[in-house]
């Protein structure tokens, strides 16, 4: 299967960065998740609705939409949090640091015993952030005004692709399938599979396939 990937560049201030990855993530998840699916009889189910919320971001001029869930929105911060820690660990003055983080969405396939269940990426959003510290007063309000606009761009981008007719899965016809597809450990909502993963691009350590080493945090 094809994995459509999306990537999306910035270059922030460390009191940016939540803000930004938060308000993407939000936004494509707001469009891979449904009310709860109820199954009545095979191939016959209903969904239910969707609660919606507008956010207000504290240090950028922008609001953004996401599913009202509070368990969902506090995974997604837990995960964001983490890598804007890791992020800006040791950046200074004049100098850059450099990471991404990526939401993918995947389904599993069963597998006839013995072998484990497979599973395969269908959708991959990566967010590049190439962290900066300002030197003067200036800059920092010259990013400040930029930043927002920015944004504004980025997320037009993302409701754009996120809406052509490509492939996304099917929802299983019977109720006992609903996990190869959907995140079950949420109450009144169906998101599609997804997980998160960040990295750090400017790490000492050998970046090869052989020996690079991601964070790697899965919604099993």
């Amino acid at each position: 299967m094809n994995v459509r990937c999306y990537t999306l560049d910035f270059t922030l201030e460390s009191q940016h960065v939540k803000e930004v990855v938060s308000s993407l993530f939000h936004t494509v998840l707001l469009h891979r998740t449904f009310g709860k699916i109820s199954y009545k009889k095979e191939s016959t189910y209903s969904i239910g609705s969707l609660g919606f919320r507008d956010n207000d971001c504290s240090r950028i001029d922008f609001t953004y939409c996401s599913v009202n869930h509070a368990e969902l929105a506090s995974d997604i911060d837990k995960q964001v949090s983490q890598f804007h820690s890791e992020l800006r660990g040791s950046v200074n003055a004049g100098s850059t640091r450099n990471g991404t983080i990526a939401l993918e969405f995947y389904e599993k396939k069963k597998a006839r015993w013995p072998f484990a269940a497979e599973f395969f990426t269908w959708e991959r959003w990566e967010v590049k952030v190439e962290l900066v510290s300002a030197t003067s007063t200036a800059e920092q309000q010259r990013r400040q005004e930029v930043i927002g606009s920015e944004l504004a761009e980025k997320i037009f981008y993302v409701t754009q692709m996120i809406n052509k007719s490509d492939y996304v899965p099917k929802t299983p016809d019977i109720a006992n399938d609903i996990g190869n597809v959907y995140h079950t450990k949420y109450q009144d909502i169906h998101p599609f599979l997804f997980r998160i993963k960040h990295w750090l691009t400017d790490s000492p350590v050998n970046q090869s396939v052989g020996t690079s080493v991601r964070k790697l945090l899965n919604y099993t």
